[in-house]
């Protein structure tokens, strides 16, 4: 067997009261984010930067339409979706 492929994604865990699903976005994804305030990003999925130590939040690097690059700590994000 020969490894032709390696794929990095995101694993993303969505829960209610009732039940919860999990989706999977790829790097260069196409995504909206909804943060704690509101506020709603679209943009493809740049990179994440896992934390060093437990009390530090993971970041999210999302590419901006306008090119710009914007960070967000997961703790942040109320919700995400794959456009």
């Amino acid at each position: 067997m020969v490894v032709t492929n390696i794929m990095p994604c995101i694993k993303v865990t969505k829960e209610n009261n009732m039940s919860g699903m999990d989706m999977y976005i790829d790097l260069g994804s196409k995504i909206r984010v909804t943060d704690d305030e509101g506020k709603i990003l679209e943009g493809r999925v740049f990179s994440l930067e896992l934390a060093k130590d437990e009390e530090e939040d993971d970041m999210l690097y999302i590419l901006l339409d306008n090119k710009k690059q914007f960070s967000i700590g997961i703790s942040y994000i109320v919700d995400i979706e794959k456009l």
